[in-house]
């Protein structure tokens, strides 16, 4: 089946209009084009963008120059608001679900224009220097200057050459170009032809090659034909992304950390959409003074709509603080509200999501259209100085309990700020483990110190996880785990879920989604397919260029396609393995 990709329109007259040379460049490319009407019902543009593997930006009348912040000029053409509005809501809608982007001429303009570029709303009138004629009079079939591409950028490879010969309809023209996009093209007098992402399948030209596709196929021996090319890119992309959601549709999809409930006390909902939020550093233990910072929380249940992500682990994650009585015991009380917090926004939201405990609720939970929280303890301090608590936030549906954080703590000695208080596990610890082993609660070795980890190595009976945890070797971080450690879980078992955290990935000054991929690839081949998963660490630190939020959780998966995983592993990848070992705790 060819992939589905949706063609935004032109507007005029009251019609929505489209040129034919687009779709019939999508049907030469290898696709199945659908026309979108021009409409601003936001709803309406939701459940055609659900349905497209790939979209496609046509051109048309000048944008509005309000849209980046400019007041219009005398030279500006024609501007049509719906289109504005439709082109704005498609853009927006599509980055949201990960659906590869191709922008032609204005296509290209206000794609750089919703990520906070610019544009000259006039070459003639406001660009300073030597200008070419944009506005060819020549038919669009017929290429009239050349263009100068990137070296070693996608769209040169894409296409197999550094030049182009184009054709050029338009006054308009990119002027800044929006953050985490590239100019990539350019024509001889310096004005930009082409852009594409850093880190998503999303691209613009300048020109029309739609007029030059068949125009390419009757030249005798014009074997490279780029301008089709441009067009087969679209649809690779959009194959791999419509493999990708088979792949979340079939299996069971799971991030096992999340530290969304951080944000509790500045009014977020796990189950709504979230405004922006401004956070004070000084409350997340992440600063000793008041430091406020802009923020918008990266999981909820509607982006792991928009991600088709199943299921993510809900951590009550407490700092660790001092070891007396009062501090211990408010360790304690925090961690059940956290909790009983997450429980209440859930059952408040039952038709969306539930809370999950075990592998069965997830399965009926996917097949009624519903999400899952599970939840798990990001510290053992929660358990204060009783045991007993174990039992007891067992029976709220805790699965999993890491068990410290960066500091010591009565159970055991921490990978980070250690003292080596325990030298590993406390004789509390260990009968912390046998009990956690009793229970079904699956022991969670992150942030562990390495000490701590061979004793609950030897101890335990039952496989360990790893829930955002990297590989020492890629990345020489004291949270990361040996080659040794990550084959004593596997032996064992366990599980290393891969966390999505820049300094548990890399030392260089950015982590993307390639660089997480290192980290799997590494511990595939370390200790096979069956001992690795993803633990995002989302709004605890972790996010990655490609992969920021729930709702980009797809770009991993695209990225395991592209890696040459099969389709059983890439589910094992994103949730089966992790499953395995919870579904052990019983056994």
């Amino acid at each position: 089946m060819n992939p589905i990709i949706g063609i935004s329109t032109n507007y005029k007259e009251n019609n929505s209009m489209l040129a034919e040379q687009y779709y019939q460049s999508v049907i030469l490319a290898g696709g199945a084009p659908v026309i979108i009407p021009a409409t601003g019902d936001n709803e309406t543009l939701t459940q055609i963008v659900c349905l497209l593997d790939g979209l496609l930006l046509s051109g048309g009348a000048d944008i509005n120059p309000e849209y980046f912040n400019e007041k219009p000029i005398p030279e500006l053409g024609k501007v049509v608001p719906l289109r504005d509005e439709y082109d704005t809501k498609l853009i927006k809608l599509a980055h949201e679900h990960q659906v590869p982007i191709l922008g032609i001429c204005r296509g290209m303009q206000v794609l750089n224009v919703v990520f906070g570029g610019s544009l000259y709303q006039d070459i003639a009138a406001q660009y300073d220097g030597f200008s070419l004629k944009h506005n060819q009079d020549e038919p669009r079939n017929i290429a009239t200057h050349e263009v100068l591409i990137k070296d070693n950028s996608r769209l040169a490879k894409i296409v197999g050459a550094e030049n182009l010969q184009v054709n050029s309809v338009h006054h308009q023209a990119v002027k800044c170009v929006a953050a985490g996009f590239q100019a990539v093209a350019f024509a001889q007098d310096g004005i930009c032809e082409a852009i594409e992402s850093d880190n998503y399948a999303e691209m613009g030209v300048q020109w029309h090659p739609e007029h030059l596709c068949n125009y390419e196929l009757q030249i005798t021996n014009y074997e490279r034909k780029p301008h089709l090319k441009l067009f087969e890119w679209l649809i690779n992309e959009a194959k791999i992304f419509h493999k990708a959601k088979k792949i979340h549709k079939k299996y069971l999809t799971l991030d096992s950390h999340c530290d969304t409930p951080m944000y509790f006390p500045y009014n977020v909902n796990i189950c709504e959409k979230n405004r922006d939020i401004i956070v004070n550093l000084k409350d997340l233990g992440e600063s000793q003074t008041d430091e406020f910072v802009p923020y918008r929380t990266k999981v909820d249940i509607l982006k792991m709509q928009s991600g088709l992500l199943d299921a993510v682990f809900m951590v009550a994650y407490i700092p660790q603080k001092n070891l007396d009585k009062n501090s211990l015991q408010k360790a304690v009380e925090k961690t059940e509200i956290i909790l009983q917090k997450i429980i209440f926004q859930v059952s408040q939201h039952s038709d969306i999501v539930e809370i999950a405990t075990s592998e069965n609720d997830l399965k009926r939970l996917k097949n009624e259209g519903k999400k899952a929280v599970f939840l798990g303890i990001e510290n053992g301090c929660a358990l204060g100085e009783n045991i007993e608590n174990l039992e007891k936030f067992y029976n709220l549906g805790v699965r999993y309990i890491t068990l410290c954080h960066n500091g010591d703590n009565l159970i055991c000695d921490s990978a980070m700020k250690s003292k080596h208080t325990h030298n590993g596990l406390s004789d509390f610890g260990k009968k912390i483990v046998q009990k956690m082993n009793e229970l079904g609660i699956m022991i969670d070795v992150s942030h562990a110190g390495e000490k701590t980890f061979w004793d609950t190595i030897a101890l335990s009976t039952k496989p360990i996880i790893a829930s955002h945890s990297c590989a020492k070797t890629l990345c020489n971080h004291p949270r990361n785990l040996t080659d040794e450690q990550i084959l004593a879980i596997a032996e064992k078992g366990g599980v290393v879920q891969i966390c999505l955290y820049k300094n548990f990935l890399t030392d260089l000054p950015v982590a993307s989604i390639e660089t997480a991929m290192e980290h799997i690839n590494y511990i595939v081949q370390l200790v096979g397919i069956n001992h690795v998963g993803i633990g995002s660490d989302f709004d605890g630190g972790g996010e990655i260029l490609g992969c920021q939020a729930a709702n980009e959780f797809l770009n991993l998966t695209k990225a395991l396609i592209k890696a040459g995983y099969k389709d059983d592993e890439i589910g094992k990848i994103l949730g089966g393995n992790f499953l395995r070992v919870l579904n052990k705790q019983k056994n």
